[in-house]
Order: structure tokens, then sequence, then C-alpha cells
């Protein structure tokens, strides 16, 4: 099913959302997202649109703490550090790479990813390894 992050609300008692760009309004998700700008679901949930694996790719936010990326970001265990999916970039790895750098204005401690390895590091690592991984996606074509 296109959009990552789409959850069957009758799975749980909770509401769908979903970015425009991904199908959204014609998948009946109550929530849609538009356009880049983050998106403040309540309190402790934003919503941080990330073009790049799709074109409406979305990372939510929990707590400040809590990064779910979907297939937007990952641990790599062999380089020690965080990493994205050249090949899975469907849409555009520049864009991608782009909303990487926009990541960079959140503090997290978890990156929980819908595939590859979670990881859990300080706000200040995290953000070192962030950094790490765009450098490296800006080298790869």
């Amino acid at each position: 099913m296109p959009g990552d992050f789409f959850v069957d609300s009758t799975c749980i008692d909770c509401e769908t959302c979903s970015h425009a760009d991904d199908g959204a309004a014609r998948l009946g998700v109550e929530e849609v997202i538009r356009g880049e700008e983050p998106v403040q679901l309540d309190d402790n949930l934003l919503v941080i649109p990330t073009p790049g694996h799709t074109r409406g790719h979305v990372v939510f936010l929990y707590r400040k703490k809590f990064l779910f990326t979907g297939d937007h970001l990952a641990w790599s265990p062999a380089r020690q550090t965080l990493t994205a999916f050249r090949s899975v970039a469907w849409y555009s790895w520049p864009e991608q790479i782009r909303s990487m750098e926009k990541l960079l204005d959140y503090e997290f401690e978890w990156v929980l990813p819908g595939h590859g390895d979670m990881h859990h590091d300080s706000a200040e690592n995290m953000h070192r390894h962030l950094k790490r991984c765009i450098s490296w996606m800006k080298s790869v074509k």
C-alpha cells in the first residue's frame, strides 16, 4: 500500500495519518498532511514531511525523543552510524538528502525505522551521526 506509516485504524483506537503526496485522500486517511511544513498532531507528536523515499514520506517525532523514520533513516551496524538507502529512494535521492538536513533541527535519542536497525544514543551523538550520514549521502551518486 502506498504511503509510509499508513495504519488501519480498525486495528488500534486512533486516526490514520499520511501525506497527500502518497495518496492519503484517496485511501480515506483522516489526517492528511500537505506540504513540507511540520504538523503538530498533539502535544507529544510531530509529523515532519521528509520527501525522498517517496514524494510524501513523513517521519514522526514523539516526545522529542523517538524518531519513527519509516524507510528514510536507520542504523548501520557495519558502518556504526546512521544510514539511508539509496536503492529505495524511489522519489528522489537529492530530496532525501535535503529532508535529512531538515532533521538536523530536531533532537531525538532513538531512530526507529520501518526497515533496518533501530538505535539509541544521546541527542548530541545522534546529531553527529546524522551529520555523518548526510556527508556520506552527498558522496553517493
